[in-house]
């Protein structure tokens, strides 16, 4: 099972240009911080709110459905998928304490972690890609969490904030990539998410979810281009 709050994701039918034949790229590892901090406007409070009650809503719906198919007496009694039923369980229940800390700003990095699992560990080999709580980002702090956790890269984000244009809310966001080999930021955009829903992996159905959404899909799209171009096999002929 994915990693928590991309349930939705998981139900999407999804295909797209960015699937790679197998050993597309040489393996990596990669760390997405959660963000400590978003600034909304008042007008989106509702809206931002009704979002964290549903992605609740969606993590217990997941935990009964996965109780109901373990303590059903008439299915057929598939070893391999109890096994795997349990364990998801066992995840998803480790997580009750983070899901009831869960703010909108969290689905930027749990957003992003599924759509960089998609992108690049539809085939092997595969690359390690975690979300980690908020902490300090400076320099110093960025080189020691490289080292500690052998993370190639690093993804956080910064500056999240609401404003309008023409008429209407869009996210804005900062995206910063460091990387391990360079031990320096290689990445630092600015980037906005507006109300549209894109369909298939990008598809939304209100104001505060369709912002974040799509400020996942310009975030990972700045990021993917660099990880895609570096992490790239060379083909030999």
């Amino acid at each position: 099972m994915s990693k928590l709050f991309t349930t939705v994701f998981l139900l999407i039918s999804i295909t797209t240009a960015a699937q790679q034949g197998k050993g597309a790229f040489i393996p990596f590892k990669l760390v997405i911080i959660k963000a400590d901090t978003a600034i909304l406007d008042s007008s989106l409070y509702n809206g931002r709110d009704s979002m964290v009650a549903a992605q609740q809503k969606l993590y217990y719906q997941a935990v009964n459905n996965l109780e109901e198919q373990l303590n059903c007496t008439d299915c057929p009694k598939d070893t391999s998928m109890i096994a795997e039923h349990k364990k998801q369980l066992a995840y998803l229940r480790s997580k009750e304490t983070e899901i009831t800390h869960f703010k909108c700003q969290h689905l930027l990095s749990s957003y992003s972690m599924a759509v960089y699992q998609f992108y690049f560990n539809e085939n092997k080999p595969i690359s390690t890609i975690v979300e980690l709580p908020a902490q300090k980002t400076d320099a110093a702090s960025l080189a020691q969490l490289a080292d500690t956790s052998k993370a190639d890269y690093i993804v956080f984000f910064s500056n999240i904030h609401s404003v309008t244009k023409k008429g209407a809310p869009v996210l804005k966001l900062t995206t910063s990539l460091y990387s391990r080999k360079d031990k320096k930021i290689i990445l630092n955009k600015e980037t906005e998410g507006d109300t549209g829903s894109r369909g298939e992996m990008w598809i939304c159905s209100d104001t505060v979810s369709c912002l974040f959404i799509n400020g996942v899909k310009s975030s990972t799209d700045e990021v993917s281009a660099i990880l895609f171009k570096r992490q790239a096999r060379k083909r030999t002929s």
